[in-house]
């Protein structure tokens, strides 16, 4: 199956980076059902409430590491401890090329991390993702 019914959430507090990577998305065609979200509390505020359990078994997160109130480390502490969100599909999009960022970030099992300068890089590789990934059948998902 396609993953091209994928639900994304953005988890970005910057406006301007959230518009270049939906405005990337549409320029590439990539039919992803798309919503942002400004800090990581934010973000588990919606992915526990705002989605149907069919979304979140198809759910990519590009996050964010520096943002208010909830950074991404925190976001992902969170949501790997959670029953329900804890296999959530990560991937880092931020400023921060630092290896402790990177290592801490894998450490929480992200799926890959990017640093904002290559954002076309993230989108051509979903695109392709999105060709390819086997999301789990709704009746699997917890």
């Amino acid at each position: 199956m396609s993953g091209r019914n994928a639900t994304v959430l953005i988890v970005e507090d910057d406006d301007i980076d959230v518009e270049s990577v939906t405005r990337g998305m549409k320029k590439r065609y990539l039919a992803f059902d798309v919503h942002a979200t400004a800090d990581g509390s934010r973000a588990l505020e919606f992915l526990r409430s705002e989605l149907t359990p069919d979304q979140r078994s198809r759910l990519i997160v590009l996050l964010d590491l520096n943002m208010p109130r909830m950074n991404g480390h925190e976001f992902l502490a969170e949501i790997r401890s959670d029953p329900i969100l804890h296999q959530t599909i990560v991937f880092v999009l931020t400023t921060s090329s630092l290896e402790s960022d990177r290592s801490r970030a894998y450490e929480r099992n992200i799926a890959g991390y990017f640093v904002k300068s290559n954002v076309d890089g993230l989108l051509d590789m979903l695109g392709n993702y999105a060709d390819h990934v086997e999301f789990p059948e709704l009746s699997t998902a917890v």
